[in-house]
């Protein structure tokens, strides 16, 4: 798989609610050189680290999403951290032709039938649809989903460590009679490790005029 081009609901997080998957967890760079800090909180050596959050931004045809600048994107596709590790196992973007006009004509999104919609694999059917969203950017509406796989291998006694077999977050438009989806995997190892960083990376798909 080429890497992507680098240009410079219900209320809660999925398994908010587990224990297991909220515990922390996951490998870190223990050699990386973090930024220091006094006891008011202030900055006292930066290690090369900036105080403001940048992005850039990767594209694919008209299509981008903003990713945190020191993110990187492997050959096959995953998303990896340089500090605390793989943050997604797969971020692409694709697109093709539409009827549609507005995605909104393809029904309310809790009801469209997402593996014919946008040509997922099968096992997608049996993924839990955990939320479900609209937004709008620049006049285009995009849809948002949540997925979960449910567990291959699931204790009854042990139900908090019942976690899904992988995330999957979904974002759709339809602009200019193509529809794109943005499509991020994660194993639980890396929602847990960068679940928030990659919802906030799907909010920012878009697609250009």
């Amino acid at each position: 798989m080429t890497p992507l081009v680098a240009t410079a609901d219900r209320g809660k997080d999925l398994y908010q609610s587990d224990r297991a998957l909220l515990s922390g967890g996951g490998s870190l760079n223990e050699n990386a050189a973090l930024p220091v800090f006094d006891d008011d909180g202030r900055i006292v050596d930066a290690n090369g680290y900036e105080e403001q959050t940048t992005t850039q931004a990767l594209r694919q045809g008209k299509a981008s999403v903003q990713v945190l600048k020191g993110w990187v994107q492997t050959s096959d596709g995953a998303l990896a951290d340089p500090v605390t590790g793989s943050t997604a196992s797969t971020l692409t973007m694709t697109s093709k032709p539409s009827p549609l006009d507005s995605i909104t004509e393809a029904g309310k999104p809790e009801r469209i039938k997402l593996v014919s919609a946008f040509g997922l694999e099968a096992e997608l059917k049996f993924a839990d649809l955990v939320a479900a969203a609209v937004r709008k950017i620049d006049g285009v509406t995009y849809y948002d989903f949540d997925l979960a796989l449910p567990a291959r291998d699931c204790v009854p006694e042990l139900a908090t460590a019942c976690l899904p077999s992988k995330v999957v977050l979904l974002s759709c438009g339809v602009r200019a009679g193509a529809l794109h989806v943005l499509r991020i995997d994660a194993t639980p190892d890396q929602w847990r490790r960068a679940g928030r960083s990659i919802k906030e990376l799907r909010s920012t798909f878009a697609i250009d005029a």
